[in-house]
């Protein structure tokens, strides 16, 4: 292998691939990046078993050749070369030899032999906008569950309809859906496990959080790649493919209220950083206490008996004044995933789950979070 690359591309690249990298890998080829040079494009490839980020990149290649390098010291390594200055790969003996301007490194390679073969990434089922699905998947993603207790609740599921994509998580005290438009293809059935255009398919939350990352900001259109026991996104130049989980999730919409008691409307930056000053001052397992009153919400922290601080947001308030208790991180990730000057928050009782989102974008995003049980 020999090839020259922009230093900054293979720096990102490297960096993109280390996310299915191990920090702890079970054999040491998994701490190994793949690299294969051929047709004047790099792929960098990261595998840990259950899920696998490519990156591609233009480069000169002068000598095609697929190796094996310790894949947290290339990147290091790379990230602190000068940009300004384009880098040399070239295989020497056993090593990797890696120059740019003054710089010159040698990097032992792994036997590549004992590299697991990474799946191929799944046909796709269909497409949709990168920033879009970046968004939703963003917005989700913070009501996966952070502990592996209940598996399924690790998971986002995505439902496929012939015009909806909907995405779902909860961790038991917080529930998120979001939808957006897609466009499936038409498939006809093949092979074993052929993409899916319709159902449903739990994905890994950590395989939906690196899926937002590479769509984010993109301008691009997203390709979506679902079957019964693999999930894919691609973008150009990047990829990530993981396995599914096993399960689904409960049916939210039971679970989630269509009548309401109270309806009020704050700004979502004022009522954030209202939730932001206050929180430091509580204890652990204190919730913040919101008394709502048409004109503004007052929000305290701690019950009566071990009030800190309070502080007050403009309001509109829609049915009857409420007191209502809430985890404040809990209240606070669903709220940072408003996306709009004003947030309404939909309020049965102060003993019901309450459901967040913004004014007239219910069906683009919205989050059920449980209150908090006050002792009269």
């Amino acid at each position: 292998m020999k090839l020259t690359i922009d230093t900054d591309k293979l720096a990102e690249a490297a960096q993109w691939a280390m996310r299915a990298v191990p920090a702890n890998p079970p054999t040491p080829v998994l701490a190994g990046l793949r690299l294969q040079a051929a047709d004047d494009t790099l792929n960098l490839t990261g595998f840990d078993y259950y899920r696998c980020a490519r990156a591609d990149e233009d480069c000169e290649v002068a000598e095609p050749g697929t190796l094996l390098v310790p894949g947290r010291v290339l990147t290091d390594v790379v990230k602190s070369f000068p940009k300004s200055r384009p880098t040399t790969l070239a295989l020497d003996g056993t090593d990797l030899a890696l120059s740019c301007g003054t710089a010159h490194i040698q990097l032992p390679t792994l036997p590549l032999d004992d590299y697991p073969n990474p799946p191929n990434a799944p046909a796709a089922s269909g497409t949709s906008d990168a920033a879009a699905l970046a968004d939703a998947a963003t917005r989700i993603a913070a009501a996966v569950a952070t502990d592996d207790t209940i598996p399924v609740l690790t998971g986002v599921q995505f439902t496929l309809t012939d015009t909806t994509l909907r995405l779902t998580a909860t961790d038991r005290y917080a529930f998120h859906v979001a939808e957006l438009p897609w466009t499936p293809h038409t498939i006809k059935a093949r092979g074993k496990t052929p993409p899916l255009t319709e159902g449903t398919v739990l994905v890994p939350g950590d395989a939906v959080r690196d899926a937002a990352r590479i769509l984010a900001g993109s301008d691009q259109t997203a390709e979506l790649a679902l079957t019964t026991s693999h999930f894919a996104v691609r973008v150009p130049g990047r990829s990530v493919t993981g396995s599914t989980l096993d399960g689904e999730l409960p049916n939210y919409e039971p679970l989630f209220p269509t009548e309401f008691a109270s309806v009020v409307t704050a700004g979502t930056e004022a009522l954030t950083d209202t939730l932001k000053h206050l929180t430091p001052l509580l204890g652990k397992g204190d919730p913040l206490l919101l008394d709502i009153t048409d004109g503004q919400i007052t929000v305290r922290a701690g019950t009566d008996d071990k009030a800190r601080g309070r502080d007050q947001v403009d309001a509109d308030l829609d049915g009857t004044p409420m007191t209502v208790a809430f985890s404040p991180h809990l209240l606070l990730r669903t709220l940072q995933q408003i996306d709009g000057p004003a947030v309404q928050l939909n309020l049965v009782s102060p003993a019901k789950a309450a459901l967040l989102h913004a004014p007239d974008q219910a069906d683009r995003f919205k989050g059920l979070i449980m209150p908090i049980r006050l002792n009269s």
